[in-house]
C-alpha cells in the first residue's frame, strides 16, 4: 500500500515538473519577458483555489470587518491585499494575474480586508479605524493561518496602495516590505486635480468638508505625506505609471513627493528627485533611465532610485499595478531570510523564475 501511495506522490510529482519545464520552454514563443512571467504564474495559478469569506473582529477603532482568506498549511508568508479607492473585499489587485490566485498559488496566506468600506465617508479614508482595521487583519490571518511573522507583506494599488502608506506611518503593523502601486500621498493636491468629478466628492466627503469647498487641515491630518514618520521604516517600492495623471486619475507626482519627503527625513538628500528631474517626469512623461533597457512586466522603466529603505520606480504606463512582479519580488525578498520554498508550488513557481531569469538574461545579451 506504502509504495502504490508513494508511486502516485512520484507520478505526481513528475506531472507538476513537466507542466513546469514545458510552461517555461513554451514561453520562449513570447514576445516580452513580462508576457512568458505572466503566462507561466497564471497558468500555474488558474490550478489553485482562492480565499474564502470570513469575519475579522473590532479591535480598536476598527468595525468589525469582512475579508477574504487563504490559509497556508505550513508556515509561510502572510500577503495583505488592500482594496483600491472606491472598492471593498470582494475583489482582487491585479491588471495582469489576480493577487489572491498568485498568493494561493505559492501556498502562502492570504487576506483581503474590508476595512471601512469605499473610501467616501468619515471612517474611511486612513482613519485611525481603517489602522486598527487593518491590523485586525493580520491578528486574524495570524490566529487562524500559518504565518512566517518575519514575512508580513502589504500591497496595494492606488487606494490600496494610500492605506499602505497610512498604515506605514501608524506603526500599529510589524511589515517586512510594502509595495505601492501608483499611490495617493496627497489628498490635498489630488484634490486640486479632482474636486469636480466624483473622488472631489469622496474626499469631500471623507473630511467632512462642509459645502464644495475642502476641509484642508482634515485631508492633510488624513495624507501619508503630512503623518509622523515611524522610527523605523521597514522596506518599501513604489512602483508609478509615469503617464498616471494625464488620462487616468493620479500623478506621478504624487509618489515623487512622498518618496522625496521620506529621502530627506532619514538622511538620504542626495537620493531626492530634483526639480529639474520632476519637470521632465510631469512635462515630458520621460525619465533619466529610459535608455537603461531595463523593464518591470515588459514595461520600459524610467527611473528608479532607491532612498535607503525606500525604492521609486516609475514605468512606462499609465495607472496599473501588476502582480507578477509583486509575487516575484516578494518572493526573492522571503529567500533573504534563508526560508526554504513553503510548499511544492512554491518550488515549482522559483524554478519557473529563475527559467525567465535565464530568458531574459540571454534575451538582453542579443
Amino acid at each position: 500500500m506504502a509504495n502504490r501511495v508513494h508511486a502516485r506522490a512520484r507520478r505526481w510529482t513528475m506531472s507538476v515538473t513537466m507542466l513546469a519545464a514545458g510552461l517555461v520552454l513554451g514561453a520562449a514563443a513570447y514576445p516580452r519577458v513580462g508576457s512568458i512571467e505572466t503566462m507561466i504564474q497564471s497558468r500555474w495559478s488558474d490550478w489553485r483555489s482562492v480565499a474564502v469569506t470570513v469575519t475579522v473582529p473590532a479591535a480598536g477603532h476598527g468595525a468589525a470587518q469582512a475579508a477574504r482568506f487563504v490559509a497556508a498549511d505550513r508556515p509561510a508568508p502572510l500577503v495583505v491585499d488592500l482594496h483600491q479607492w472606491g472598492e471593498t473585499y470582494a475583489g482582487s489587485l491585479g491588471n495582469d494575474v489576480r493577487l489572491d490566485r498568485l498568493v494561493a498559488a505559492r501556498g502562502w496566506n492570504y487576506i483581503r480586508p474590508n476595512l471601512a468600506g469605499p473610501n467616501n465617508t468619515p471612517a474611511a479614508c486612513c482613519s485611525e479605524g481603517v489602522t486598527d482595521a487593518v491590523k485586525a487583519a493580520v491578528d486574524y490571518a495570524i490566529a487562524h493561518g500559518r504565518v512566517d511573522r518575519r514575512a508580513i507583506y502589504v500591497v496595494g494599488i492606488s487606494g490600496g496602495a494610500y492605506t499602505a502608506l497610512c498604515t506605514l506611518h501608524s506603526g500599529k503593523v510589524p511589515v517586512r516590505r510594502y509595495i505601492a502601486w501608483v499611490p495617493i500621498a496627497d489628498l490635498e493636491s489630488w484634490y486640486d486635480h479632482h474636486a469636480f468629478d466624483h473622488y472631489g466628492q469622496d474626499i469631500r466627503q471623507c473630511t467632512a468638508s462642509s459645502g464644495k469647498g475642502l476641509d484642508v487641515a482634515a485631508a492633510r491630518r488624513r495624507s501619508p505625506l503630512y503623518m509622523p514618520l515611524p522610527a523605523q521604516i521597514p522596506a518599501v517600492h513604489l512602483y508609478h505609471g509615469i503617464r498616471d495623471g494625464m488620462v487616468t486619475s493620479v500623478s506621478p507626482d504624487q509618489s515623487v513627493t512622498w518618496f522625496n519627503r521620506v529621502a530627506l527625513a532619514t538622511g538620504h538628500d542626495t537620493d531626492i528627485v530634483s526639480d529639474a528631474t520632476r519637470l521632465s517626469i510631469l512635462d515630458r512623461r520621460v525619465g533619466p533611465d529610459q535608455a537603461t533597457g531595463r523593464s518591470v512586466a515588459g514595461r520600459r522603466i524610467h527611473f528608479d532610485r532607491r532612498a535607503g529603505t525606500v525604492q521609486l520606480t516609475l514605468f512606462e504606463g499609465d495607472h496599473e499595478g501588476f502582480m507578477v512582479p509583486t509575487m516575484d519580488e516578494l518572493a526573492r525578498d522571503y529567500r533573504t531570510l534563508g526560508a526554504a520554498p513553503s510548499s511544492l508550488p512554491d518550488r515549482v513557481l522559483d524554478a519557473a523564475e529563475k527559467g525567465t531569469d535565464r530568458l531574459r538574461r540571454a534575451l538582453d545579451a542579443l
